[in-house]
């Protein structure tokens, strides 16, 4: 279960379905001496200052879902199991692009899909000159591959990300290619974030490359959906 906005209310179903599952996955690959990829999210930083890395202070980890909440507990619980199991762990940002898979819960994807419908795109007040890290669905691939290819897997966590951008600037990019966009403003409970950066050097300093482009992504997105109606 992964829409961090709609986990609230959900929140004991959530945890039951997620932790048990990372459960059995951890003693699946204990068991069988399986490597593993683990994907948190850069929703686990929260509120805090405005840079942050893998180092983080745990004091400075408040995530604002129980999504995000689920993802720290996941994260503790693969360091707890270090000695059996070989894995590391991307918080990857908010994902945009196409993939078969394409999912509209996520910021990018689901403001293409609103202005391809003509309809309002809902812009949380105080979220349009806050900062994000976000991650094309490119570098997420990148990431799997470099992992594989390079036998990649440090029992650590890597920030994965294409860029950090405000939602205005991702509005600005939606407009270069459909101009007439209708915004929204609203309040939501998981909006009452600090503007923050995510630092992925880390990563890059072990060699990844990010590849990926959001306006391509955009571009890409807006294309798949220019022929949808009400």
């Amino acid at each position: 279960m992964t829409n961090a906005e709609k986990s609230f209310g959900k929140e004991k179903e959530m945890f039951n379905n997620n932790i048990n599952c990372m459960k059995t996955v951890i003693k699946y690959c204990g068991d069988n001496n399986t490597k593993l990829v683990h994907l948190s999210s850069t929703s686990v930083y929260g509120k805090q200052a405005k840079l942050v890395d893998e180092t983080c202070e745990k004091k400075f980890l408040k995530p604002q879902s129980p999504y995000a909440k689920i993802k720290i507990i996941e994260e503790n619980l693969l360091k707890k199991n270090s000695n059996k199991i070989r894995f590391n762990t991307y918080r990857f940002g908010t994902i945009s692009g196409v993939s078969k898979g394409i999912r509209f819960h996520t910021a990018v994807n689901k403001f293409c899909l609103n202005a391809s419908l003509n309809e309002n795109i809902n812009v949380y007040k105080t979220a349009l000159h806050q900062f994000r890290p976000y991650l094309s669905v490119t570098d997420s691939f990148e990431a799997f591959k470099f992992t594989i290819e390079k036998n990649f897997f440090h029992n650590d966590v890597f920030n994965v990300l294409t860029g950090n951008y405000t939602v205005n600037q991702i509005l600005n990019k939606i407009r270069k290619f459909k101009k007439n966009i209708k915004v929204k403003y609203v309040n939501a409970p998981i909006m009452n974030q600090l503007s923050y950066h995510v630092d992925d050097s880390k990563m890059k300093n072990y060699g990844f490359k990010s590849k990926g482009n959001l306006e391509k992504d955009i571009n890409n997105t807006l294309k798949l959906l220019q022929n949808l109606k009400r």
